[in-house]
């Protein structure tokens, strides 16, 4: 008789591990949950804040470009998304376009939007990378700044890389343009 009393004790005892351990497994989850939920939406709100400071660079600045940094430092492979401001100082509307360059063993090659693009650096490093945005043309009344999201990946070798903004006019003149490096670790 004893023994069986010391098994039910037992059976008892290891069902309550049991709830005990999944209801901290629950809280466990519960909390990652909320703390990921947390980070999305501190990571939204970083990059409102920063098309709007773009924005405002724009206005008080009287500039026709505008990009947030003059180098961004990223892993091997990795994706950013960048704010890139364009603003009309004409006094008519203008179509423009952008377009982005790589500097490689030849001078400045041209981007495609979407394609992975390999170069060779001036030190002939073979890499790639790739860009990502809006290539066509747009319409800008006079006056108007507007932010366009760029997504970048670094080149999947390690190295200082110096890329260009190029904003062209209808002509396919130069409206403005922007240098900025990218290191990769």
């Amino acid at each position: 008789m004893m023994n069986k009393k010391g098994s039910l004790n037992l059976s008892i005892q290891m069902i309550v591990i049991v709830v005990i351990a999944f209801v901290v497994l629950g809280l466990g989850l519960g909390f990652v949950r909320t703390q990921f939920t947390s980070v999305s939406d501190t990571s939204e709100q970083v990059q409102k804040q920063i098309e709007q400071q773009v924005l405002d660079d724009l206005r008080r600045g009287n500039q026709k470009l505008s990009f947030p940094t003059d180098e961004l430092v990223l892993e091997t492979g990795e994706d950013t998304v960048q704010s890139i401001g364009v603003k009309n100082t004409k006094d008519g509307s203008l179509t423009l376009r952008m377009a982005f360059y790589v500097k490689n063993n030849v001078g400045f090659e041209k981007f495609t939007s979407e394609v992975n693009f390999p170069f060779t650096t001036v030190s002939d490093v073979s890499t790639n990378s790739k860009i990502i945005w809006n290539s066509d043309p747009q319409e800008f009344p006079p006056g108007e700044s507007r932010v366009i999201p760029v997504t970048i990946t670094a080149p999947d070798k390690i190295g200082t890389y110096l890329y260009k903004i190029v904003i062209e006019d209808q002509d396919g003149g130069v409206f403005d343009e922007r240098t900025f490096f990218i290191k990769t670790t």
